[in-house]
């Protein structure tokens, strides 16, 4: 397929301003001004901003089906009594893949077209990504103890190895390690970890999330999670360390010298009254960081948009006025997983293009202040991923989302009738 995107004002690759876009197959073929001849298809953009679509760095998508069931309590008792409760009650195939195709319809009309998920029955959110259309990362869950679909850490590990198997020549599919975290896995399964993965393999965990995680670790290994890390041999260039609140000066020179990264999850972290990250320390440091929103049983949606705005105000709130600009915002919102260039010719075509007819748009001095501070999700016009429209005029393309909410409905009345 040939697609022209014509008349947009583009932000986010080498160079801002109205310029047309070819997109053949699943890649940018050509950036500049005044493109003629003969397409498969033309977008007008007149009025619009052209941009990289956001990656959701940190979700659990599936956990839609749990939005709202348990509000206002700290990590440690949310997770504990109420959330890892209803997973073992209510996770199963069929739920994660039919709440993970929901959410990532969420996803898409906020203008994501990337995600890196952490949770069970992962080939299930893979089978609902290919069909949505979606870029995904997929990890199945790693903890000691048993999971809905896995009845230990070793079962999770071999299951980890069998995805990326099968998953190994699919494009819009990545497959990463999941060790939950350092207080529901043992030295001896985090070291089994390590000895597995390859020298590209994504590690995703939640790391330094708050005071009670790192006391329980403290109690039971004696050392705080990201010793634990170390130790084990899991603190890699390919470690992506989800929420890291409570990561201590030290932590982030070793965090820095490792080549590790940072997924910031800010909503949450204040939902879950977990604190603010030192997201400007760890910039300062030359650590990089990703933008996530975590599920939507902690925070409780997927809007990259809102996410943003938050991730900016907090850390001018922790630090001063200057901090977290709207343009570095913005470059963490769209960092992706698949690929380090974006909007650039010979990248891959996943691009969203915004709507400037609404009121918050008006007037416009700077598209990145408009994008990171008044837009919201609604202007999100169009959406395309892997050089295929997935969304057009704020409607799906390829899929019922009315149809897919009322099956999210139908599980959603045996949780609340438990």
């Amino acid at each position: 397929m040939s697609l022209l995107i014509k008349n947009g004002y583009l932000i986010g690759g080498k160079k801002d301003g109205i310029y047309d876009i070819v997109v053949e197959k699943n890649r940018i073929a050509r950036i500049d001004k005044s493109i003629e001849g003969d397409f498969d298809e033309v977008i007008d953009a007149n009025n619009c901003l052209v941009m990289p679509t956001f990656c959701n760095a940190h979700t659990h998508l599936a956990m839609s089906l749990f939005r709202g069931l348990a509000d206002d309590l700290s990590l440690i008792e949310w997770l504990t009594k109420h959330i890892f409760p209803a997973e073992a009650e209510f996770v199963n195939k069929e739920m994660v893949y039919i709440c993970s195709k929901f959410s990532m319809l969420e996803l898409i009309a906020s203008g994501s077209g990337c995600f890196s998920d952490m949770y069970f029955f992962e080939e299930e959110v893979a089978k609902a990504a290919l069909e949505v259309g979606i870029r995904g990362v997929i990890a199945e869950g790693i903890v000691d103890f048993p999971s809905p679909s896995c009845k230990n850490a070793d079962e999770a590990i071999a299951k980890t190895k069998s995805l990326k198997r099968e998953f190994k020549n699919e494009g819009l599919i990545k497959v990463a390690y999941a060790p939950h975290s350092t207080y529901t896995l043992s030295f001896e399964s985090l070291k089994k970890i390590a000895l597995e993965i390859d020298e590209d393999d994504i590690i995703h965990i939640h790391l330094n999330e708050s005071d009670g995680e790192i006391q329980q670790v403290l109690s039971e290994k004696k050392k705080r999670p990201l010793d634990v890390l170390e130790e084990v041999g899991l603190l890699l260039p390919n470690t992506f360390l989800a929420h890291s609140v409570k990561t201590t000066k030290e932590e982030i020179k070793r965090i820095k010298a490792a080549k590790a990264k940072i997924i910031h999850v800010p909503q949450s972290n204040f939902k879950l009254s977990s604190g603010i990250a030192p997201v400007c320390d760890f910039l300062k440091s030359g650590v990089e960081v990703y933008l996530g929103t975590d599920g939507q049983a902690s925070n409780n949606n997927l809007d990259m948009v809102e996410e943003m705005r938050f991730a900016s105000l907090v850390q001018k709130v922790k630090y001063d006025e200057k901090s977290l600009n709207a343009k570095t915002t913005f470059s963490i919102a769209i960092k992706s997983l698949f690929e380090r260039d974006r909007l650039v010719e010979g990248a891959l075509a996943d691009i969203a293009i915004v709507s400037l007819d609404s009121f918050e748009a008006v007037p416009m001095y700077n598209p990145y202040s408009f994008v990171v501070y008044a837009m919201n999700s609604r202007s999100i016009r169009d959406v395309i991923i892997d050089g295929e429209i997935v969304y057009r005029n704020r409607e799906f393309v390829k899929i019922d989302a009315n149809e897919v909410a009322f099956e999210v409905k139908k599980l959603a009345k045996k949780v609340a009738n438990r």
